[in-house]
């Protein structure tokens, strides 16, 4: 589309979620056979800030007793994952050798592929690869360390290795002329990093074509499954029937400029389920539009406490993802999670 994106931007419009609970959630689902509507909390989350004055350093708090893969020149570059070092600049052909196939190849919405290491969700990992080379990466896994950063840092280490002063935020944007760094937080409870993402700056958006929007639906259903796995749950099994309900709901608040769990006819996540034969013993649902695709979004739901009680249900067992993208709606991104058991 010749439009230059930024992950930055995205979370500028908007600033608003929902969620939907049924069954012992806090926000009850009642009975659509009751007068009374949803108790949904309106979770404000302020759009981050960025210092483009800071000064990059690096540290020196690697691990440095790897052998067989030894440290990187450009630090700053580079992670230590999967018991070895991936690097922006690196060739495709590195990336295999290090860590095998790809589990699955998910498109972006950037001019990029992402190469998916799924089969741990303890670990998961997306390698960003474009013109053969790698040009960001995204991780959650529990072995990564990013110039000392891990997922066991607090936000005063997190600024001691990047010589800062950043504020707790659910993300942390470090801007470099070359590419960005964004750490996640769990600003809620542990007050510790959740994920690292890195990629170079000014990539070209793609167009949103069928695939790439089945691909980031299913970029969320991985990322719910990390933050469940990471918290001692059993992971989600992938509902297409669901999903199929999830999209229709996300294209009609995209096409019918609302944002709602109940639509223009009144209609509720478990009706939009039974409308596509489910029948459940309990359900939710998280709503999210306007911050871009599935990386931020997902931490952006980790981070308000209704949505994180549907992530974290231990009764849910299914989970069906639905994403849109119009540039004539209001918020342009729209995505939708309906859990059940």
């Amino acid at each position: 589309m010749g439009k230059v994106f930024s992950f930055r931007y995205a979370l500028f419009l908007s600033i608003i979620l929902f969620s939907i609970g049924a069954y012992g959630c806090k926000n009850k689902y009642v009975s659509p056979n009751k007068d009374q509507g949803p108790s949904s909390i309106h979770s404000v989350i302020n759009p981050i800030k960025t210092d483009n004055d800071i000064k990059y350093e690096n540290s020196d708090n690697i691990d440095k007793s790897s052998l067989t893969n030894p440290i990187p020149l450009h630090k700053d570059e580079s992670i230590s994952v999967h018991g070895t070092w991936i690097s922006l600049g690196e060739s495709e052909e590195s990336i295999l050798n290090k860590l095998g196939n790809p589990n699955r190849l998910y498109k972006s919405e950037l001019d990029f592929d992402y190469y998916v290491y799924n089969n741990d969700y303890s670990k998961l990992l997306y390698v960003a690869i474009n013109d053969n080379k790698v040009v960001g990466f995204y991780t959650d896994s529990i072995d990564f360390n990013y110039l000392g950063i891990t997922s066991d840092c607090s936000l005063d280490d997190v600024n001691q290795s990047l010589a800062t002063d950043y504020k707790m935020s659910y993300i942390l944007t470090h801007p470099s002329d070359t590419y960005t760094l964004y750490v996640f937080m769990d600003e809620m409870e542990t007050q510790k990093v959740t994920g690292i993402f890195l990629l170079l700056n000014d990539f070209q958006e793609n167009k949103f074509t069928n695939d790439l929007l089945k691909d980031v639906e299913l970029m969320v259903y991985d990322l719910t499954n990390s933050i469940r796995k990471r918290n001692g749950l059993p992971i989600l099994s992938w509902s297409s029937t669901a999903s199929k309900a999830a999209r229709k709901h996300s294209k009609d608040m995209a096409n019918n400029k609302y944002f709602n769990h109940y639509d223009l006819y009144n209609k509720n996540p478990g009706d939009r389920l039974k409308e596509e034969g489910i029948y459940y013993q309990s359900i939710g649902e998280n709503i999210i539009a306007g911050y871009g695709t599935a990386i931020i979004s997902s931490h952006a739901w980790f981070n308000s406490l209704d949505h994180r009680e549907n992530i974290l249900n231990k009764d849910y067992n299914n989970l069906g993802v639905g994403f849109t993208y119009s540039e004539d709606s209001v918020y342009k991104s729209y995505i939708t999670q309906v859990f059940y058991r």
